[in-house]
C-alpha cells in the first residue's frame, strides 16, 4: 500500500552501443573486402604440381598456396561493385522530417585518405570513443545528439540501415539465367562455363587418348615390319654366308 516513485530515463548508453557495434562490425566487413581486392599480384605463384609439392616443406606448400589464395580476388570487378556500393550507401545519409543528414552530422567519420591505414580508409571512426585512439579526444557528439534528440538519431539510423539494406538486396537479386537470389556473383553464368569447360576437356582428352592409341597402333605396326624385315635379312645374310 505504500507510495511507490518510478523515474525514467533514457537508455543513451544503450542506444549508443548498438550504433557503435553497427560500426565496428560495418568497419570488419569493409576492410577485409578492401583488403582482398588490393592484394598483391601472385602472377609468379603457379599452382603446384605433385612433384613440386614432394620437393617442398609442408610449411613451403601452405605458405606458396596461401599467396595464390589471398590473391584470388585481386583487382574483382563484382567485388570492387559491393563495395563501392555499400560505401555510397553510407556516405548519401538519410532524411529526416524533410531534412537530409549525414553521418558527419552525428561525429561519425572515416579518418581520410592521408590519415587513414592501408584498406582502412572506408571504416567509420566516432568522435569522443574512448576504445578508438584516433578521435577518443574529439567531442563526443554522437552521444549528446542521442541525449537531446534520440527521435531524430533512431530515424536517421533507421533510414541509413534501410538503405543500405535495399542497396545490397539489390545486388543480390535474382537474374534468370545468370544469378540465383542472395548471391553478388553470376553463380548461373559461372556453373554453365565450368560444364562446358569440363565437357570440352572431357572431349578433347578422348581426342587425345584416340590419337595416342592411333600412333601406339602404327609404331607397333612398323616394329612388327622391322622385326620381319630384320628377319629376312637374317636369312639372306645365312644363305649368303655372312
Amino acid at each position: 500500500d505504500d507510495e511507490i516513485s518510478l523515474t525514467t530515463e533514457l537508455d543513451t548508453s544503450g542506444i549508443y552501443d548498438v550504433i557503435k557495434n553497427f560500426f565496428t562490425k560495418y568497419n570488419e566487413l569493409i576492410n577485409e573486402m578492401d583488403k582482398l581486392y588490393n592484394a598483391e599480384s601472385a602472377s609468379k605463384y603457379e599452382p603446384l604440381t605433385k612433384e613440386e609439392k614432394d620437393a617442398l616443406s609442408e610449411t613451403e606448400v601452405e605458405e606458396w598456396e596461401k599467396k595464390i589464395k589471398d590473391s584470388l580476388l585481386r583487382r574483382d570487378s563484382t567485388l570492387r561493385n559491393v563495395t563501392d556500393a555499400m560505401k555510397n550507401a553510407l556516405m548519401q545519409g538519410a532524411t529526416v522530417n524533410g531534412k537530409k543528414m549525414y553521418l558527419s552530422d552525428f561525429g561519425i567519420n572515416t579518418l581520410g585518405y592521408f590519415n587513414a591505414a592501408d584498406n582502412e580508409k572506408g571504416a567509420y571512426h566516432i568522435d569522443g570513443d574512448k576504445d578508438d585512439p584516433a578521435v577518443a579526444n574529439n567531442d563526443d557528439k554522437l552521444r549528446a545528439m542521442i541525449a537531446s534528440d534520440p527521435a531524430t538519431v533512431q530515424k536517421f539510423f533507421a533510414g541509413l540501415s534501410k538503405n543500405l539494406y535495399d542497396t545490397l538486396t539489390d545486388k543480390m537479386k535474382a537474374i534468370k539465367d545468370t544469378s540465383s537470389a542472395f548471391t553478388v556473383y553470376n553463380d548461373k553464368t559461372m556453373e554453365k562455363e565450368y560444364k562446358d569447360y569440363t565437357d570440352r576437356i572431357k572431349k578433347e582428352e578422348t581426342k587425345l587418348n584416340a590419337l595416342i592409341d592411333n600412333w601406339y597402333k602404327k609404331f607397333s605396326a612398323m616394329e612388327t615390319a622391322m622385326a620381319k624385315l630384320q628377319s629376312k635379312n637374317n636369312a639372306v645374310s645365312g644363305m649368303l654366308g655372312g
